[in-house]
């Protein structure tokens, strides 16, 4: 992990001193993080690509900005995160609402398995869409991107321990809507990660 951080300074600085060339480098290693990032805000796959550009466009822009003390990788995720939430409410204002796409994937390979049906599937994604945003973002990181709790709270800049609650009520939010409004599918504990 060090010596990816450390390879992610001297590739900002490289940038920063006059060799842009190097900046493919930064977008070959984190075009997937990027992605990531806009496909859990709920962006549309076909302009999935169009927010991955952008974002980089502003990371370029912004380089200067970065501090080398933080984790790269931190920075690139918030100012990610932070212009797709910003697009997302430009999009709003212009087309009156956004939704997260249609074909999403299940909410975590835990809750994969223990989902039988389509239509299971289906309506755990619809809960997804009703929990606090803060909650499904960790719920992305711990259990679709299988990212351990320590690197989640690294990515978001926020403690190991709020991340830990995140989940907890995150869980308990899909669980409760969940086991509410479809008993017959979602009435034992045992339906949710």
């Amino acid at each position: 992990m060090e010596d990816r951080a450390a390879e992610d300074v001297r590739l900002v600085e490289a940038v920063l001193h006059g060799d842009p060339a190097r900046f493919r480098e930064v977008v070959a290693r984190y075009q997937g993080l990027v992605a990531g990032v806009a496909w859990r805000y709920g962006t549309k796959r076909n302009e999935v690509e169009d927010v991955v550009s952008e974002v980089f466009l502003k990371v370029y822009k912004n380089l200067p900005l970065y501090l080398p003390e933080h984790p790269f990788s931190t920075w690139l995720y918030r100012l990610a995160a932070n212009h797709v939430v910003d697009r997302a409410r430009r999009a709003r204002k212009e087309r009156g609402r956004v939704e997260m796409p249609e074909d999403v994937q299940d909410a975590a390979p835990r809750a994969s398995e223990a989902i039988e049906t389509d239509e299971r599937a289906s309506l755990l994604r619809d809960a997804l869409r009703e929990i606090d945003p803060r909650y499904r973002e960790v719920i992305f990181l711990v259990y679709v991107e299988d990212r351990k709790v320590d690197e989640a709270a690294r990515m978001l800049g926020l403690p190991e321990g709020t991340v830990k609650t995140r989940l907890m009520r995150g869980r308990d939010a899909l669980r409760k809507i969940l086991q509410r409004r479809h008993p017959e599918h979602f009435g034992g504990r045992r339906a949710l990660p």
